[in-house]
């Protein structure tokens, strides 16, 4: 019971640091398009889709539309594909916090740069680790004969559609704050 709370909050974080890099992606993408897109898609988008890969599975599962094979490939599968973009994700944050520490002299910066390094490290040695069993749960599943390609392939769009969506929302709101703003000089 203890863990299924656990999993739940992290879930909720997951999503509000998904929506709020989403929406300072919208901020940065006003000044630097290139930039800005990254930092949607890597901090944003991807990580929030793979928190709704996760909630819908669960829940179509519960709901019985799921085989085990189904729910083996998607939660395998999506730690295989996101688990990837998070760890970059995580050496960009690092990067761009030890960057924000260093130009700003301020040790809560610091903090927050010690934090993503060991987020990413920790992150990176799970996705390491867990990968080959991750590849071979994927392979078994796929081999399965209660395994369906269509019934996965719902699941993930259902997933990705809402994460799109809300993620979008957030960076159009982060975008049209910034051009509010009028610098005079």
């Amino acid at each position: 019971m203890f863990g299924l709370i656990l999993t739940i909050i992290f879930l909720v974080i997951d999503i509000i640091i998904s929506i709020w890099n989403s929406y300072n992606a919208g901020k940065i993408y006003a000044y630097r398009k290139g930039l800005g897109g990254v930092v949607y898609t890597l901090g944003g988008f991807l990580p929030i889709s793979y928190v709704f890969v996760i909630i819908v599975t669960v829940i179509f599962a519960y709901l019985g539309y799921l085989s085990f094979s189904d729910v083996v490939f998607l939660l395998s599968f999506s730690f295989l594909f996101f688990g990837l973009a998070i760890v970059m994700w995580g050496v960009i944050a690092t990067t761009f916090s030890f960057i924000a520490t260093v130009k700003g002299k301020d040790w809560k910066a610091g903090l927050i740069t010690v934090y993503n390094a060991f987020a990413t490290i920790f992150d990176a040695y799970e996705y390491i680790t867990g990968f080959l069993s991750a590849w071979k749960s994927v392979r078994r599943a796929i081999d399965s004969s209660d395994f369906s390609i269509i019934d996965v392939i719902a699941v993930i769009a259902i997933a990705v559609g809402i994460g799109f969506v809300i993620s979008y929302v957030a960076f159009k709101e982060g975008l049209k704050s910034e051009q509010k703003v009028r610098y005079i000089f």
